[in-house]
């Protein structure tokens, strides 16, 4: 399948969906919306859904469930695609969730999917406070593939070989607060109003994190399942962040952040609520930490492995390549052209 984004602007400026995000959101231009539906909607057809991913509020959870119900083969790890430390994280690569998005379908079904009363057209949301925390213990606290350049570029180099220095989270919020714009930086801390194309795409349901069992019960009862649908493991790193948050940090957030919370109804005070890190502690369960240890060690032994292949086939293909011989015709016309050295007598 290949990418809507490849049309022509013309082309892509005629799509129903784009046309319907541009009378909501006329900031936003035509590239910039294409490459949001491409990667961030999915539509099963057969099952009369469409979901529209938010980053760190249980993405990875639903991202299961459609491959689930689209009877998706295993997953692919291609490496320079996606840079990811556990190999679950892989979903995230679009090819590895297959039903189409909104640019995949044609004019008539598009439009049928945004209006048929029958379609649960949906999404879920987080709390700013909590999403934003988890952003940074998920990507910069980490350090995880990709986001070094972050933390090179708030701490002045690399972390040290020993004794690490942590990022800290107030740290990352005036990284945040100098970002040239939230509605199209990394997604992970973009505004999720943004994220949702919201209000422009008509949602029959927006569900937040915090009470996803009710949103999992309706997505069931709309599929007509037998049994109550259960989420999986979340990728998440924790929910908690009240010993991250005051009442300043809070309002620095919600400066941000004011257009989720009003839309998404967060209480602005909610961060008070938020549970303590001794509810969530950073020192996790042992299962939890040999699991993430196991997982990281086996994608470093897989790139090992890619290396070791790549280098093989370079030598494989430098063998029977002209550079080859290219560079032994050098050596002999050097060897030629040296001046010999004489004898002394």
């Amino acid at each position: 399948m290949s990418s809507p984004t490849n049309r022509p602007g013309a082309a892509l400026a005629r799509s129903h969906t784009i046309q319907l995000v541009r009378e909501k959101l006329p900031h936003l231009d035509v590239r910039t919306i294409a490459h949001r539906l491409s990667y961030g909607s999915f539509v099963s057809l057969e099952h009369k859904i469409l979901y529209f991913e938010t980053p760190k509020a249980a993405c990875t959870t639903i991202k299961s469930l459609l491959r689930d119900l689209c009877g998706a083969p295993p997953m692919e790890y291609p490496i320079g695609a996606q840079r990811e430390s556990r190999r679950d994280m892989f979903i995230h690569i679009r090819s590895n969730v297959p039903v189409p998005s909104l640019l995949d379908l044609d004019e008539q079904t598009q439009r049928h999917v945004l209006t048929a009363p029958d379609f649960l057209r949906f999404s879920i949301v987080r709390n700013p406070y909590t999403r934003l925390v988890s952003a940074w213990r998920n990507k910069i606290m980490l350090c995880e593939p990709g986001y070094e350049h972050i933390y090179r570029k708030l701490m002045g180099d690399m972390p040290s070989l020993h004794s690490k220095k942590i990022l800290a989270f107030e740290q990352f919020l005036r990284f945040i607060e100098n970002e040239p714009d939230l509605r199209s930086c990394n997604a992970h801390w973009r505004r999720q109003v943004d994220l949702l194309l919201y209000p422009a795409i008509p949602y029959t349901h927006i569900g937040k994190l915090e009470q996803l069992p009710m949103t999992m019960d309706l997505i069931g009862k709309h599929l007509g399942a037998a049994k109550p649908l259960r989420a999986g493991r979340s990728n998440s790193t924790g929910g908690g962040g009240r010993d991250l948050i005051d009442a300043a940090t809070a309002a620095r957030i919600y400066a941000l952040y004011a257009e989720d919370f009003e839309a998404f109804d967060y209480d602005r005070e909610s961060w008070q609520n938020i549970s303590d890190s001794r509810d969530d502690p950073a020192v996790v369960p042992e299962t939890r930490f040999i699991d993430e240890i196991i997982e990281r060690n086996l994608i470093i032994s897989y790139l090992y492995e890619q290396y070791a292949e790549g280098e093989s086939r370079y030598r494989d293909c430098y063998r029977l390549s002209l550079a080859r011989v290219r560079n032994r015709l050098s050596r002999v016309w050097d060897a030629v052209r040296r001046p010999s050295k004489v004898t002394a007598r």
